[in-house]
This record gives structure tokens, sequence and C-alpha cells, in this order.
């Protein structure tokens, strides 16, 4: 089951509702990847102009990654892309060599227009996000991407219901992306497995909402790439009953329908390519109670 969620959360503690200081989420970072959970922890998130109080923070906490495995940062930037980017390569250039390199960038984009202008201003030795709108059309956005050799972002929910996407939405995006075959990350709202209520913050009286589950969208993506129609994937990421979805060594199923651990590993390598979470013990520890425990 490794190769389904291989390095899928991609750790986002600075960002709500965590919004963790940069102390304690440099450490809970240097805490997952020496965890046994490691295999599942992706990049560590951070906004691109807060990249010289991250390196403050490794120095204070006497943190030392290795050289030859480093920890791989994803860099969010503004509106101002080109000071964005000086950020960016000033602070590879001082700490590539220590263990910890910024090697993604993930930036908003609302027409093609300025889908292209991203794409001729950030090199692409980095791997370049495009966050799309929470409503469509993705069409032509996604076509621009591709013809940028950009990959996409979706945001799938926040701390407020206005922040997650219509199903219907979020179907129309991932009928784009695959159809295209555009990979993709998303943030936000994953924090659980399979779709259901959950608090949208962790305040002791947090409103409660439907939230979208990783494993929904991972099946619904790879119902797509095999040529599934946008009702049943649609459907797919509208199921909250986990009794529906059946996760063991050899792949999952839900319902009637069978994906195997190959198409669940190509999956995650050619499309979803994971999701950025304030939390990774959360969705990591609801997996492994669902699944891997």
């Amino acid at each position: 089951m490794r190769d389904a969620f291989s390095e899928i959360v991609d750790y986002a503690g600075l960002f709500p509702p965590a919004t963790c200081t940069m102390v304690e989420a440099v450490r809970h970072y240097h805490d997952y990847r020496r965890s046994p959970d490691r295999w599942m922890l992706g990049r560590f998130v951070v906004a691109a102009g807060r990249l010289p109080e991250l390196a403050r923070a490794v120095e204070e906490l006497s943190i030392a990654p290795p050289v030859d495995d480093p920890w791989r940062l994803s860099a969010v930037m503004g509106l101002a892309i080109a000071e964005d980017l000086a950020r960016i390569e000033g602070f590879n250039a001082a700490w590539a060599a220590k263990g910890i390199v910024v090697d993604s960038t993930e930036c908003k984009a609302s027409t093609p227009t300025q889908v292209g202008t991203i794409g001729a201003s950030i090199p692409s030795t980095y791997r370049r996000h495009i966050e799309v709108p929470i409503a469509g059309p993705y069409q032509a956005l996604v076509v621009a991407m591709k013809d940028a050799a950009l990959l996409a972002k979706v945001r799938t929910g926040g701390v407020v219901p206005d922040l997650f996407p219509a199903p219907s939405d979020l179907t129309a995006f991932l009928v784009a992306v695959t159809q295209h075959r555009v990979p993709f990350k998303a943030t936000a709202g994953l924090h659980h497995p399979i779709r259901g209520r959950y608090p949208l913050t962790y305040a002791v009286d947090a409103a409660r909402d439907m939230m979208y589950g990783f494993v929904n969208v991972l099946l619904a993506t790879a119902h797509l790439l095999r040529g599934g129609s946008s009702d049943t994937a649609q459907a797919l990421l509208e199921d909250a009953d986990a009794s529906h979805f059946t996760l063991d060594d050899s792949g999952m199923a839900w319902r009637d329908d069978r994906f195997t651990l190959e198409e669940l590993a190509a999956t995650r390598a050619t499309a979803f390519l994971g999701f950025g979470s304030c939390s990774f013990r959360e969705p990591v520890d609801e997996l492994h109670h669902e699944a891997l425990g």
C-alpha cells in the first residue's frame, strides 16, 4: 500500500487552522522525518517571504539535515513573482549545501495569460504549481498549464465552508487535469481519508461541515484516468460511507470498482501528486486506523 501514499502529505503547519510558529513547525517537520511514518511525508510548505525566518529557526534548533537527504521546501509565492523568486534563489544559495532546498513553488492564477506569465517567469528547474480559482472554468487554465509545462493546484477546503469547492467544481477540475494529463496537488481540507462531517478548526467549539477525503480524491482521479465517467467520479468524491471503501495490501475498492496497487501508484506518479495539510499526524493516523494498522 505504500506506493499509493508515499510522500503524499506536504506539511503546512504554518498555515490555518494549525498556524504554528516557525520554530514549532520546523521542530515538527524534523520529528516527522525521523518517525516510522516518514515515508508519507512530502515537502515543508512555507511562504517565500518567511524563508529567512525558517533559516533562523533551523539555526536556533541546531538542526543539521543530511545533505544527501535534504529537506525539500515548497515556497508559496505572492503577486510579486520576481521578488519572491529572488528570495528563493538567495535562500538556496545559502542553504542547499546545508541540506535544505526549495525545489517547488506555488502561486495563484485565474487566467490563461497569467498562467503563461508565471511559466515564463519561474525557471523550469522548480516544480511549479498553479492554484486555480475555487470555481471554474478550468479547461482553458489547464491547457495553458500543459503548454507551459506547469503543474496544477486545487483548493479542497479551509476554515470556513465557503472555501470548499462544490463537488461539481472539484469534479470538473479533476476531469480537466486527467484529460490533459496535468499532474496536480491539493491543498487544505484533506485531513481525513474518507469524506465526512468534521470540525473545520481545532477550536473546542469549532463548526463542523462536510470535508473531502484524500482517498476519495485519489480514487476519483484513478477512475477518470481509466476513462470513467464524471458522474461516477463525482459520486465517489461525495461518498461519505466508509463501509463503501476497502483498503488492503492488494489495492483498494469502492463499492464494486477495484483499483490495483499498480493503478494507484501510477495515479500518484502521474496525476494526484499529494496534498498540503497543516497536520501531518491527523491524516496519517486515520489512514493507519482505516487500512494500515
